[in-house]
């Protein structure tokens, strides 16, 4: 019974519609607070950042009274909608316990974003849809954890961003040395980590059968680009290597079926080889009969006479 309603969620829905973007006049906008179960949850919306748009969660106006760990456990789902097309709709999701004050969650390029053709921005109107599933009785969340002093990153990744970190000092240097802070650093690494996890625990086939996989990678990489590591040259071929499987199926039925024809050809060939060794003996064969034959033969005319063996006079 306990397992049952720990299992009990509440799903909230809210819909925020922003009107007038490029008119409005602040470094943050907040939407109306919305609730899940009793907590207050609202976003926020920077639409004037470095070069990008960024949309992230809060825990509302009473989040100062929230305390460290609290035995609540949200999964957050938050969507920036594309007008036209539903499924380029750019989507992030994750499990975060509520005692976090910041949950950035989509950071879009603002050229991307603005774009027309990408039907994010429609006559100055975008749309956010967050969606809250809230399990009151769970007491549990990811662990974070010190990842080299300098971010609080979720257990899962941090061996992961460790071994990069060793192989390729330059992830940490290059955003230290612009002096970011610490949530853009922790968005930084978090946003790594993620594409590093995605790429050790997803298969071939995950890619094959599913395209939110591919739109999830696509997704966590647009945040990793927007962050601008030194050097990700290391990195991206896997990505794009990923994000290309099904061509590379594609490409691989080609090559099997090109293979097999050429193997067929080259099982022709050796058969005709054969039946050329064959035929050349057989030539030499005939050539000895033929020379035999020939000895002692004197060719004749149709028309000729047969003879008589007397001397004309």
């Amino acid at each position: 019974m306990e397992d049952q309603k720990a299992m009990v969620e509440t799903i909230v829905k809210f819909t925020w519609t922003v009107n007038n973007f490029f008119d409005l006049n602040c470094q943050v906008l907040y939407s109306d607070t919305f609730f899940a179960g009793s907590h207050p949850w609202r976003i926020l919306l920077y639409p004037e950042g470095e070069d990008e748009v960024e949309i992230c969660w809060d825990a509302g106006n009473n989040s100062t009274n929230l305390p460290d760990y609290w035995n609540r456990y949200a999964s957050l789902k938050l969507s920036l909608i594309n007008q036209v097309d539903g499924k380029m709709t750019k989507t992030d999701s994750l499990y975060e316990d509520f005692h976090k004050r910041h949950l950035p969650m989509i950071v879009m390029d603002i050229k991307k974003f603005s774009d027309p053709k990408n039907w994010f921005l429609v006559n100055d109107t975008c749309i956010i849809v967050a969606e809250v599933s809230l399990n009151t009785n769970a007491s549990c969340g990811r662990e974070l954890t010190d990842f080299k002093g300098v971010a609080k990153i979720e257990k899962d990744y941090v061996e992961l961003l460790e071994k990069a970190c060793l192989k390729h000092p330059s992830l940490i240097e290059s955003l230290l040395k612009r002096n970011r802070s610490q949530r853009f650093i922790e968005r930084g690494f978090t946003a790594l980590g993620r594409v590093l996890h995605f790429l050790k625990t997803k298969k071939v086939k995950d890619m094959l059968n599913d395209d939110d996989a591919c739109k999830e990678l696509q997704d966590l990489w647009d945040e990793v680009e927007i962050v601008r590591f030194d050097d990700l040259t290391w990195l991206e071929p896997h990505v794009k290597s990923a994000l290309r499987m099904k061509v590379y199926m594609v490409k691989e039925a080609m090559v099997t079926k090109l293979k097999g024809y050429v193997v067929d050809l080259e099982d022709r060939v050796e058969s005709l080889k054969a039946n050329v060794a064959a035929a050349k003996d057989d030539l030499e064969g005939a050539k000895l009969e033929f020379a035999i034959a020939e000895k002692g033969f004197v060719k004749k005319d149709l028309n000729d006479e047969l003879g008589h063996g007397i001397p004309y006079l």
